[in-house]
């Protein structure tokens, strides 16, 4: 059975310290803030990894905060279940 595990999400760029994973990919994260009914601003950060070269290279030279829209597709880590995004694009959005 083929699953489609399509993604696009948007909210700041969080550059994360570890950054470069084995020269394989570009490890950063995706904030979204969502207010709740209560008042509350819920804080989520979405684990983004960028492959291509042409990605990682533009995500490391926008600034930290910078709205973006992210494409790609959902993945989750072995054991912890940790939800991946492996970036297929970047775009960065009016302020």
């Amino acid at each position: 059975m083929q699953v489609d595990n399509s993604v696009t999400i948007s909210g700041l760029l969080h550059h994360i310290k570890s950054g470069k994973k084995n020269g394989k990919y570009f490890l950063f994260s995706v904030k979204q803030e969502t207010l709740w009914g209560d008042g509350a601003t819920r804080r989520d950060f979405l684990v983004s990894r960028a492959f291509l070269p042409e990605i990682q290279e533009q995500v490391q030279n926008l600034p930290e905060g910078t709205a973006v829209k992210v494409t790609g597709s959902l993945h989750s880590s072995l054991g912890s279940g940790e939800l991946y995004i492996y970036v297929q694009g970047v775009e960065v959005l009016p302020a």
